[in-house]
């Protein structure tokens, strides 16, 4: 006889996996999902004259069999229930686990008498909702998504062709590019702490010069008018070319 006196049932998924099943059929397959749970979830056995005397029936056994068999496996020691056998391994478990929190003696005391009581060990061995031919194995992920962590800026540096581009579009003269570029490098490679780090420096360049007390080419608000500076739209942007060099003052004659 099983350790355990009840047995899980999972309605839902029985009504569903047996739909094609008439009520003779139905009433064997449960007799022996019993049977094999009263015997702990091993095997029945593989003996037809015993497995139709378990499951009640007279000579419509072949047929019944018939369509039932698809629902049990075979091992050496017989036919049985995979989801059944899983089942009953699960509250096997947790039956282990119970007896021995109940072995290290949970004791608690009385908040009444503060007496010494029995520990309140209450693991329980049913599950909410019921059929033995458990749900099928479901693999959990971790849905858990790690936060983006952000990054500092390499010692390496120097301003990409695009982010000074952006800047001579917004009206910054390429000698305040260049100044900025410098600053930028030396104030976040010099910087320490959790603001060191940045999830996009790209966004960070724009903020910084946005933030810049340099003042722009033009009429201030980010486009160029032939001002007193000399410089067209044209020839500020034919000066783009040489933005890849930007933070690098080797090479090109500037300081």
């Amino acid at each position: 006889m099983s350790k355990t006196p009840f047995m899980p049932l999972w309605v839902s998924d029985f009504l569903g996996d047996t739909l094609d099943l008439d009520a003779a059929e139905i009433g064997a397959y449960m007799l022996l999902l019993m049977a094999q749970w009263n015997r702990d979830g091993n095997s029945l056995p593989d003996d037809q004259e015993k497995l139709k005397r378990v499951a009640r029936c007279g000579r419509s056994w072949p047929k019944i069999w018939g369509n039932i068999q698809r629902y049990f496996s075979t091992d050496e020691n017989g036919v049985y229930s995979k989801r059944l056998r899983l089942e009953s391994q699960n509250v096997a478990t947790k039956r282990e686990v119970n007896r021995h929190n109940g072995a290290l003696g949970g004791i608690a005391k009385s908040l009444k008498y503060n007496e010494r009581g029995v520990a309140n060990a209450t693991n329980s061995l049913e599950r909410n909702a019921s059929i033995p031919e458990p749900e099928p194995y479901k693999e959990k992920r971790d849905t858990k998504v790690s936060p983006k962590k952000g990054s500092r800026l390499s010692d390496d540096w120097f301003l990409p062709t695009e982010w000074g581009e952006w800047a001579v579009s917004e009206g910054w003269p390429d000698t305040a590019i260049r100044s900025e570029a410098d600053k930028f490098k030396d104030f976040w490679i010099s910087k320490t702490g959790r603001d060191a780090s940045k999830l996009d420096w790209k966004a960070t360049w724009r903020n910084w010069m946005r933030n810049s007390k340099q003042r722009k080419i033009g009429n201030g608000n980010g486009h160029y008018n032939g001002s007193s500076q000399g410089k067209r739209p044209d020839a500020a942007l034919e000066q783009i070319a040489r933005l890849a060099g930007l933070g690098q003052t080797q090479g090109d004659g500037r300081n």
